[in-house]
């Protein structure tokens, strides 16, 4: 049954939304095969130049992946180095997907889970059979036990689809390096000519990455001041959104300039529907964007600003209750 978001008058059936949005992947967690490369731009056919709306892709490897140090930025060869590196990640509490998706949690248990992650907190007396033990067969063919207080936590901490950070600050001419530690990324700028709001700075086109591989990773340039606020084309509904200021540290902090060209950012969150109906209360791409977490002066001030941040500031304000 298709219904209409708060954020557009065209229909959207959620079913298409989850098949279009990878989420076989997403939900299997695997990896992609990568190639090598010299981090130069060279294995891709190119130049090394840093194209101003498409960027330079890379399959890989990729020096920065996992947990590697800011170290790993001198493997890059001047004239693209970066200056800072931006992960892409999916936080899925497999197990209490496995859970509900097998039908293990009741109605009235998953409305009392709801109901207490609400705010990030667990107190398992509010829980419905919060001591209640479950035994849970995994895809991997194992199978796994919790209790539903566990299972309560597990979706209180769940990150959801998120970039890492999801604000910070780079000087104009910076590289930024967006990493793909899980399936399905890409980037994309919010640009009229992605049928999309005006929230870049004023002269600066539609931004936009091809899907990056696991392993790979994807070179953007900044060059003209400003706000920028970005998403993940396949991750939109769910709240996959960061803002990157440039800036160059004299003068005023830059302001968001949105222009109503076209959509807005989505407006409600469909994280619940991947989790069968459990809800950890994560902000939607347009609540993202507006929390205290992600103004420019906050993030100049503080940043870089990390996606916790993000989703602790929508939930002390009430969103999403």
């Amino acid at each position: 049954m298709s219904e209409h978001t708060e954020d557009t008058d065209v229909p959207i059936d959620r079913r298409t939304i989850l098949k279009t949005a990878g989420m076989a992947t997403a939900l299997s967690m695997g990896t992609g095969a990568v190639t090598a490369s010299s981090h130069d731009g060279s294995s891709n056919g190119s130049d090394g130049a840093i194209d101003p709306l498409f960027g330079l892709p890379s399959g890989g490897p990729n020096p920065c992946g996992g947990d590697a140090s800011t170290d790993c930025f001198a493997e890059f060869r001047p004239p693209i180095r970066p200056a800072s590196e931006v992960e892409m990640h999916i936080d899925l509490p497999e197990l209490a997907v496995a859970a509900v998706t097998q039908g293990h949690l009741s109605d009235v248990t998953t409305e009392s889970i709801n109901d207490e992650v609400a705010d990030g907190s667990v107190d398992p007396s509010n829980l419905h059979n919060p001591n209640a033990r479950l035994s849970i067969p995994l895809p991997s063919g194992e199978t796994a036990s919790a209790t539903v207080e566990e299972l309560a936590r597990m979706v209180a901490g769940a990150g959801g689809f998120h970039f890492e950070p999801a604000g910070f600050v780079v000087e104009p001419g910076d590289v930024v390096l967006f990493s793909a530690e899980s399936p399905d990324h890409a980037v994309a700028a919010y640009h009229e000519r992605h049928g999309r709001q005006n929230r870049v700075p004023d002269g600066v086109g539609p931004i936009a990455s091809p899907q990056i591989p696991v392993g790979g990773y994807w070179l953007y340039r900044f060059e003209t001041p400003g706000v920028y606020h970005c998403y993940c084309p396949p991750h939109q509904f769910f709240g996959m959104v960061f803002c990157v200021v440039v800036y160059d540290g004299s003068g005023p902090v830059p302001e968001p300039s949105i222009e109503q060209t076209g959509r807005p950012p989505v407006a409600e969150n469909f994280f619940p529907d991947v989790l069968g109906g459990l809800d950890p209360n994560l902000p939607s791409s347009m609540e993202a964007l507006q929390t205290d977490a992600l103004v420019p002066e906050h993030i100049v001030e503080n940043g870089p600003i990390p996606w916790d941040e993000v989703v602790a500031a929508h939930r002390s304000s009430g969103g999403g209750e």
